[in-house]
């Protein structure tokens, strides 16, 4: 009777450990399950005022490169049916929205595969199957669509805030030199956000001055902050409108930076049609009264 008594209890913590370890099992299963919920789903909104539940991560059966086939092969996907003709996702043929419609401030960062993946909606055609593939997700962007990109690494190129003086200061005079400086220009190079794997940068070519006399537009070396740029002005700014602070009719004198912008992809320098080469800056300029000196002539 106590063999047998003794067996029967083995036989009972031989099945509680096995529930245990069932138990820890399913609790552990159910765990990973809430941390890919938690990571993976997400409510966005994709679309002003329109808001859904995302997956925001790959699944097991998507091509993570966003591209065609390995090097020296060729598409893995029919690219001959429009619009689902701009790159592979396996054996799917995709097309994506570039820019992404959605401001890059809400991208779900933390599941971002690198700097150069954008978060964008993706629509694609399978094989055999009726209907499309529609999904948010990462992706590579791809040759044809830098473009689009470039247009975004372009947008975020900001122009630096510079005033504008002129000397003599306070006043100057019909047919003297009048100059020209302008302050804040920085080191000369703007550097925009990157857009994807873009980047935009700017320098400057040379400044553009109104002197605001009708004369035209003066094109002036870009280094303002040293050497100055002349005007000689030919009448006096009497009946002008804009009065300065000393209430003095004055011409609205101005100027704006010009930009040459080049982009950049892995450090290489990109060319894309149809993306502006320069950037002007806003005008800015300040208010010029010009005075006649009187001469005595005996």
């Amino acid at each position: 009777m106590l063999k047998l008594r003794t067996a029967a209890q083995a036989l009972v913590a031989c099945v509680a450990l096995v529930a245990a370890l069932l138990g820890a099992t399913s609790v552990s299963v159910a765990v990973d399950d809430a941390q890919t919920r938690d990571v993976c789903w997400i409510y966005l909104e994709v679309r002003p005022g329109v808001f859904d539940y995302v997956n925001v991560c790959a699944g097991p059966d998507e091509d993570q490169s966003g591209g065609g086939g390995g090097e020296g092969e060729g598409p893995r996907c029919d690219l001959t049916e429009e619009p689902y003709d701009e790159f592979c996702l396996g054996v799917r043929s995709c097309r994506a929205d570039i820019p992404s419609t959605i401001d890059e401030d809400d991208w779900p960062e933390e599941t971002r595969p690198s700097p150069d993946h954008i978060f964008t909606f993706v629509q694609c055609l399978v094989p055999g199957e009726e209907g499309t593939w529609d999904r948010w997700r990462w992706i590579e962007p791809y040759e044809d669509a830098l473009p689009g990109l470039g247009w975004q690494a372009f947008g975020r190129l900001e122009t630096p805030a510079f005033t504008m003086s002129f000397a003599p200061a306070g006043m100057t005079y019909v047919g003297a030199d009048t100059r020209f400086f302008l302050d804040g220009l920085g080191d000369g190079e703007i550097v925009g956000g990157q857009a994807g794997p873009l980047h935009a940068t700017g320098t400057l070519s040379h400044v553009e001055i109104d002197p605001g006399d009708s004369s035209g537009i003066i094109e002036c070396d870009p280094d303002l902050r040293t050497r100055a740029c002349e005007h000689v002005y030919l009448m006096t700014s009497h009946g002008q409108s804009p009065l300065d602070l000393d209430g003095r009719p004055s011409f609205a004198a101005q100027a704006r930076l010009v930009y040459d912008v080049t982009f950049t992809m892995g450090g290489i320098e990109v060319d894309l049609p149809g993306v502006p080469e320069t950037l002007e800056s806003p005008w800015n300029g300040t208010l010029v009264p010009v005075g006649e000196i009187q001469a005595l002539v005996r």
